[in-house]
């Protein structure tokens, strides 16, 4: 008996197994009737796309509409729209012109409708406008490179340059969206170099290159044996024996710089003298970031997330105004992950937030910011969204003059 029930139950295991597997593999139904075709078509044409609305055919079995188009000389892409909908968006055309579309009504059974043709015309595509407007100029140890991107659309800054078999090769992808684009690569000599850069959109359509030759700026980090504390009217004084001298000792361990909390005035700020006049290209600012793995100060207390560096060659005048003194940046600590302060960060945060030399977050200054002596700091607001300040390490780079 037991071999007869056990020989049921794989025959019936096998029976439904069987019949999965037939239908594991293309449409639900198959064949049947062709659907009627689309009708009453209209166009807008948009950059580098096309909107197509249309008038569904009857009939109970239509799936959905599918557009077949040809982007560029090679490539062929297809959209597909619900039945519910009566629109379909073609898009990625690789320049302004004339295209064919042939729009499908697709039944359940996966069968096509005759094609009807219609020609579209997009307008020049977003990359091509972005491109011209690429500019290449040179940065400290490097080339910055700048667009404008005013739709914001998601694009690929492929800077290029000639490397050890002396052929363009791609030195850095820059991925991103914004809107007014500006990026830097560096490590390379002050002897002049032929950069070149052009962008590609997510369709696999690319730009023509702009090339210029760039000598690089020299940069050096800044000696921080020449730091020295500047104590204005209404700075900031120390606390819990953190002081200002911390944040340039070159130990990236505790203890940091801590200003008093609940001591006004508000917003918090600090002075110090660098010893040097310079032309700075960047800092690196290392938060206080608590034990290997846990990571408890990471994005969170006193460590600053919004502030503003100001900078002064001449001596500042000690009434502590700001008179004189030049807004080099407006700076925002960045937590890739995007969770709230408290939230612990991942490893990607932790790495952002330490950089890759242990030195801290960077922070770029302009290229059109004069050269100074003096920084001044001031916290508008810290990632507890308090009123004080905390770090452990700050380092400079750039030109001493």
């Amino acid at each position: 008996m037991r071999k007869f029930i056990s020989g049921l139950i794989f025959c019936i295991v096998a029976l439904s197994c069987g019949k999965t597997g037939l239908n594991t593999h293309g449409p639900i139904e198959s064949g049947g009737a062709k659907p009627g075709v689309v009708t009453g078509v209209q166009v807008v044409n948009l950059p580098g796309a096309a909107i197509l609305t249309y008038a569904l055919p009857k009939g109970p079995d239509l799936q959905y509409v599918l557009a077949e188009y040809q982007i560029n000389a090679t490539t062929t892409r297809q959209a597909k729209a619900s039945r519910y909908g009566d629109s379909i968006r073609v898009e990625g055309f690789s320049k302004a012109g004339a295209y064919e579309v042939k729009l499908y009504a697709v039944s359940r059974g996966e069968v096509k409708s005759d094609p009807v043709s219609v020609t579209v015309n997009p307008t020049t595509p977003p990359y091509r406008v972005i491109a011209a407007t690429l500019q290449i100029h040179p940065d400290f140890g490097g080339v910055n490179i700048t667009f404008d991107n005013a739709g914001e659309d998601k694009i690929a800054l492929v800077v290029i340059t000639r490397d050890h078999n002396n052929e363009y090769a791609a030195a850095e992808v820059f991925y991103t969206q914004l809107k007014n684009g500006s990026f830097s690569i560096r490590g390379y000599d002050t002897t002049s170099i032929v950069f070149g850069a052009y962008i590609k959109d997510r369709w696999g359509n690319y730009s023509d290159t702009v090339f210029a030759p760039v000598k690089p700026l020299w940069e050096v980090q800044l000696d921080k044996a020449k730091f020295r504390k500047y104590v204005l009217p209404n700075d900031q004084p120390s606390a819990w024996g953190w002081e200002m001298e911390y944040l340039w000792d070159n130990s990236y361990e505790e203890a940091g710089f801590h200003t008093l909390q609940g001591n006004p005035p508000e917003p918090h700020r600090f002075t110090f003298d660098m010893g040097v006049v310079a032309k700075l290209s960047r800092f690196k600012l290392l938060q206080r970031k608590g034990s290997p793995g846990t990571w408890e100060w990471l994005y969170k207390h006193g460590n600053p997330r919004y502030f503003t560096i100001w900078g002064m060659a001449a001596t500042p005048n000690p009434d502590g105004s700001w008179n004189g003194w030049t807004r080099l940046s407006d700076c925002e600590s960045i937590k890739p992950s995007g969770t709230p302060s408290g939230v612990k960060p991942t490893d990607e945060d932790v790495q952002h937030a330490l950089g890759p030399d242990g030195k801290g977050e960077e922070y770029l200054i302009p290229l059109s910011a004069p050269a100074v002596r003096y920084i001044r700091i001031e916290l508008h607001s810290n990632w507890s969204n308090t009123d004080f300040f905390h770090a452990l390490e700050i380092t400079f780079y750039g030109n001493p003059q």
